[in-house]
């Protein structure tokens, strides 16, 4: 009788015939170029946790998991060709590759676990392919990929959680899809952002969300925003005007510094805050805004 693995216990059970394993590859030792067989499609936790004989991996044409830390420490030289068939690759799974330079999505991805590409130090490009299912970009995924220049996020995510940018110096551009209602802590903390246009459904940013964001000059805050965490755009030193032309329902202490002017509607609570900061604002009326 044919054997019936439930494919949703998974994620519980962790090892079934068609986990690849730490032990299998003891036993296999699949050699510096990574060629995993066809008959797995789940590679198993810490696979090949800090393995820096394998220089590059082959994924298995079905493979729809990637465990936790299965390639973390890895040296890999090259990109990791994903098959169209890979919906998760889980927390860590590949950090700290620090050879590693590019990375491509495939459009079926749906989870990308926290800290994924954390302390990749020489990865320079990251993107997804067109109609990507991804809607979250996790937890520090790309944290400390001092060395990142280009992104390229999908249309359909919603959500940049915390630290999932943290540190990328190099990053001077970022497009952020209309999707994303919510940019959390520390997501760009001290990025090399220069121009930043914020999402139109943008709802949350979050506390130090943009902190030491030093080239950047100029930000318009959207009337979708609701909440500005504190410190969401301090320690930004060529930071000269903010715009805000509405009233959000949060605002968080010194969000900007002082060399920096709030530009907003007489009256406003936004002036009001200013002026309890001791920032400096300048006037604008909405409908010359609206009709400029």
């Amino acid at each position: 009788m044919e054997r019936v693995v439930d494919e949703t216990g998974w994620n519980q059970k962790r090892y079934d015939i068609r986990t690849y394993t730490a032990q299998n590859e003891r036993s296999r030792r699949i050699g510096t170029a990574g060629e995993i067989p066809d008959e797995y499609i789940y590679i198993g936790d810490k696979c090949f946790l800090n393995n820096g004989k394998v220089h590059g991996v082959t994924l298995p044409a079905g493979c729809r998991v990637v465990g936790k830390q299965a390639f973390e420490g890895c040296q890999f030289q090259k990109a990791v060709e994903f098959p169209e068939s890979l919906v998760e690759i889980k927390r860590r799974g590949f950090a700290g590759n620090r050879r590693l330079r590019k990375v491509v999505f495939p459009h079926n991805l749906e989870r990308i676990g926290a800290q994924c590409y954390r302390e990749c130090s020489n990865l320079k490009v990251a993107e997804f392919e067109k109609n990507s299912k991804c809607k979250v970009i996790s937890e520090g995924i790309f944290d400390s990929c001092t060395k990142l220049e280009r992104v390229c996020l999908p249309e359909a995510v919603k959500s940049i959680e915390k630290r999932a940018f943290y540190r990328c110096k190099e990053l001077k551009e970022i497009n952020l899809p209309n999707s994303v209602t919510e940019i959390g802590e520390e997501a760009f903390y001290f990025c090399g952002i220069e121009e930043l246009e914020l999402p139109t459904n943008l709802k949350i940013i979050g506390d130090s969300a943009f902190f030491r964001c030093k080239n950047l000059r100029t930000v318009y805050i959207p009337t979708s925003v609701r909440t500005i965490g504190r410190w969401a755009f301090h320690g930004c030193s060529r930071l000269e005007r903010i715009e805000i032309f509405h009233d959000p329902d949060e605002i968080g202490p010194w969000i900007i510094n002082k060399s920096c002017t709030i530009v907003c509607q007489k009256g406003s609570r936004i002036d009001a805050y200013a002026q309890e900061y001791g920032f400096q604002t300048e006037y604008v009326e909405l409908s010359e805004e609206l009709d400029g």
